[in-house]
């Protein structure tokens, strides 16, 4: 209990993003529970609208819960060496880092679900009052899904720490005091594993998705943008890293000095990097598929009845990807915020060796476009991939693929809120961290 209340800022956030995962899980819970209990047509017609929503929530959560535990764990690495220099054993490390996840988890998801409680039955109401057929079912929200709720985001945020705290119970306190960030983690066979479930569900659905009647086919369609999303970023060990370095080098390293920090801190914290990039990515990547494959299916819809169908309701955005949206901007966020302590070193070590707080302040807000940028390009993977196969399967037999489209306006629109998002964090972190003595900041703790 001592070293989360010494080190607040880090637990804090990851308290605040298992909250905003357990509203996010509230509203997903909310519908099942009311899909189930109604029970005949009814329940029928909502069971669509609830697995859709249910994948989108399932992606983001989990995407975002295990960037941020990581990042917690990680973040830790000096308390955790010193730990181990004064005698506890790496059983005894990760036992209390995984107890203290636990709790930090529990809290917020208690929190974010009683926050969500008196909201939201009234918030789903709204969200399905355009939908045909829909208005009349009676939503629930009890107290069982509410504790299912909070256990499954409390496994998501302890299961997504574990293996940053193996990493740590198993490392030499003197590497740990040394190192300034871990070295970038392996692709172990978890991962291969997962990829290969990714694909083995994608693959099916996609191929399914070739012979369904037009009419029909948006709902499979829909599901390959959070499938995509989470197989770009299960890939994230051998892809982030490396496209990082690789964009950035285009850009010559001298063309300024705050240029240079930038690409050299972005491409040296892995875990800071990787857990900000993934959020975004789920941000960039699920509207702009979701309105790509809307806008593709339309348009096909439009060319054979010579009519174009009215587009969704706002409603209908809200539904799917309003939740995954709030939870990966918060995950963002939090991210930055966390790391507030580094930044701080690094503020002043730029300082002590001559920098000004200008060359500082531009060096966070490169930063912030790095990530920015990175996330864009990797999330419009999955979104040019949704646009492809929802013009390939709405392609009459024979016929070639339609036209796509490709959800610009979305795309446009997140990319840019994620990039002032990254600075409405960094900015006033970084104005802080400049006004603390060089020396204080350097100085052991």
């Amino acid at each position: 209990m001592g070293e989360l209340l010494a080190d607040a800022r880090t637990w804090v956030g990851a308290g605040v993003v298992a909250g905003a995962a357990a509203v996010v899980g509230a509203v997903a819970a909310c519908l099942l529970q009311s899909a189930v209990q109604v029970g005949g047509t009814l329940g029928v017609a909502l069971y669509p609208v609830v697995g859709v929503v249910v994948v989108f929530t399932v992606v983001a959560t989990l995407v975002v819960l295990s960037s941020v535990a990581a990042l917690t764990i990680s973040s830790q690495q000096r308390s955790h060496a010193l730990w181990q220099l004064i005698g506890m054993g790496p059983r005894q490390v990760r036992a209390v880092v995984l107890a203290q996840l636990l709790l930090v988890a529990l809290t917020g998801a208690l929190g974010g679900t009683l926050l969500a409680a008196p909201l939201v039955v009234p918030f789903c109401r709204w969200v399905l009052a355009t939908s045909d057929g829909l208005q009349q079912v009676p939503l629930v929200f009890g107290p069982l899904p509410a504790a299912v709720v909070v256990v499954v985001v409390t496994a998501l945020v302890t299961a997504g720490g574990r293996r940053s705290a193996r990493a740590a119970s198993r490392t030499s306190g003197l590497l740990l005091v040394r190192e300034a960030d871990p070295p970038p983690a392996r692709v172990r066979r978890r991962r291969w594993a997962g990829l290969a479930l990714l694909l083995a569900v994608l693959v099916p659905l996609v191929l399914s998705a070739g012979g369904t009647p037009l009419e029909q086919v948006l709902v499979p369609l829909t599901l390959v943008g959070p499938l995509l999303t989470a197989l770009v970023v299960a890939a994230g060990p051998l892809v982030f890293a490396p496209f990082l370095r690789a964009w950035t080098s285009l850009v010559p390293a001298d063309a300024s000095a705050s240029w240079f920090l930038a690409r050299a801190a972005a491409a040296h914290g892995t875990a800071r990097a990787s857990a900000t990039t993934s959020p975004l990515v789920v941000a960039v990547a699920f509207p702009g598929a979701l309105y790509a494959v809307t806008d593709t299916v339309r348009a096909a819809v439009g060319a054979q009845t010579g009519r174009l169908p009215p587009a969704p309701p706002v409603q209908t955005a809200v539904l799917l990807i309003g939740g995954p949206l709030l939870l990966a901007a918060v995950g963002a966020a939090a991210t930055v915020f966390m790391s507030g302590r580094v930044r701080e070193r690094e503020s002043a070590l730029v300082r002590a060796a001559g920098g000004t707080h200008g060359v500082v302040l531009l060096a966070a807000g490169w930063e912030s476009v790095i990530h920015a940028v990175t996330a864009t390009a990797l999330g419009l993977v999955a979104v040019v991939g949704s646009a492809g196969v929802a013009a390939w399967a709405v392609a009459p037999a024979g016929a070639a693929p339609a036209p796509p489209s490709f959800g610009a306006g979305a795309v446009a629109v997140t990319a840019g809120g994620g990039l002032l998002l990254l600075l409405a964090a960094t900015v006033p972190t970084t104005l802080l961290a400049l006004r603390r003595e060089v020396a204080p900041a350097l100085s052991a703790e």
